[in-house]
């Protein structure tokens, strides 16, 4: 039995925009609430000044940027509250805080009980023999189905099916996928029908994000009740697309397609890489490591190839073959139905909370 704290925070700010960040821990706030606990999302670990030992806190090193936060962090570690940091390394030279996040890791992680990411153990170097802490792997996971009742009209359902749909954003380090593998695609067959969604594909996205951070930084010390007014408006302009309708695409569609950050240095299996088979979809995806830890090739199809050729003929040949897809779509779901909820993942940090307080 569990040693379950009497409060959790997240430390996340700016929850409002749309970010793979705000999924996350809002995901992983649903999954502590499914566990029946009391959790809660703040925007700054200064906001916490009346947890006692009993409270688990959930924090990133990316929210570090002074010393008054370090500090503040110390006051809460010798109240005995337990404090999960986030971290990646090495830091990136780029990075604003490279110095302090650097001072940071190598002399004041004794403030941190748990050292945790989603990045693989591989891609994180020599950071346990540096630091002489041990760090766990705790993977993302997917979020809940939509608890709202909904139906589909029949006019509806031709807008929701794709032969090949892609839900996420268009970066630079993902240029693969865009410039190289669906051209070819497109090429070889006009028929298709491709969805592409998320920011980086529409204009609306990126702007409103851009209005919530500027009010949260300027206008939320002038007035909380213009900045919630604020939030709320552009929340409803910044929605990629709705929880009902992702659901829809991803049981409807043929191949939903995933496709990680090209950055080797940065290993981590991402959270729609969970939510695609947990929401009933058929996932073809690249291999961040060559034998994936969470789905065999008969529940996900990895491709771990950077010729565009051989992933047009992977998609094409799934694209025919329905029956072997209908078959890893749903070994697919079984698996992450099982293991990969957020409510499994928020069981991993009780786990270590209670570890934590035993001792």
């Amino acid at each position: 039995m569990y040693n379950l704290p009497d409060k959790i925070f997240i430390i996340r700010p700016n929850i409002s925009v749309q970010s793979a960040e705000s999924h996350i821990s809002l995901g992983l706030k649903e999954g502590f609430i499914d566990l029946n606990l009391n959790c809660k999302i703040v925007d700054n670990i200064k906001n916490i000044i009346d947890g006692n030992f009993r409270t688990l806190i959930i924090d990133d090193l990316c929210n570090y940027k002074s010393n008054f936060d370090l500090k503040h962090a110390k006051f809460l570690s010798k109240k005995g509250i337990v404090i999960a940091l986030w971290v990646h390394w090495p830091i990136s030279e780029d990075s604003k805080f490279y110095e302090f996040h650097n001072e940071l890791i190598l002399n004041h992680l004794s403030t941190f009980q748990i050292i945790y990411g989603e990045r693989e153990l591989s891609s994180m170097k020599n950071f346990e023999k540096i630091t002489n802490r041990k760090y766990i792997t705790i993977p993302n996971a997917s979020p809940p189905l939509p608890k709202n009742d909904f139906l589909i009209r029949d006019s509806d359902k031709n807008k929701n099916k794709f032969d090949l749909v892609f839900i996420g954003s268009k970066m630079n380090s993902k240029s693969f996928l865009f410039k190289k593998v669906l051209p070819l695609l497109r090429k070889k067959n006009r028929n298709l029908k491709i969805g592409l969604f998320g920011r980086g594909f529409n204009r609306r996205v990126r702007i409103s994000n851009g209005i919530i951070k500027l009010s949260n930084k300027f206008i939320k010390p002038i007035s909380l009740k213009l900045n919630f007014l604020i939030n709320k408006n552009m929340q409803k302009l910044n929605q990629v697309i709705s929880k009902e309708r992702e659901l829809l695409i991803y049981q409807n569609s043929k191949i939903c397609i995933n496709y990680h950050e090209d950055t080797p240095k940065h290993i981590i299996y991402n959270l729609r890489y969970f939510k695609i088979p947990y929401y009933g979809g058929f996932q073809l995806v690249d291999s961040p490591m060559k034998i994936s830890p969470y789905f065999d090739q008969e529940e996900v199809i990895h491709i771990d190839s950077l010729d565009e050729n051989y992933w047009v003929d992977k998609i094409i040949y799934y694209l025919d073959n329905p029956k072997e897809r209908a078959l890893v779509q749903k070994k697919g779901h079984k698996k992450a139905i099982n293991c990969h909820s957020y409510k499994d993942r928020a069981e991993r940090f009780l786990l270590l909370y209670s570890d934590l307080i035993k001792k």
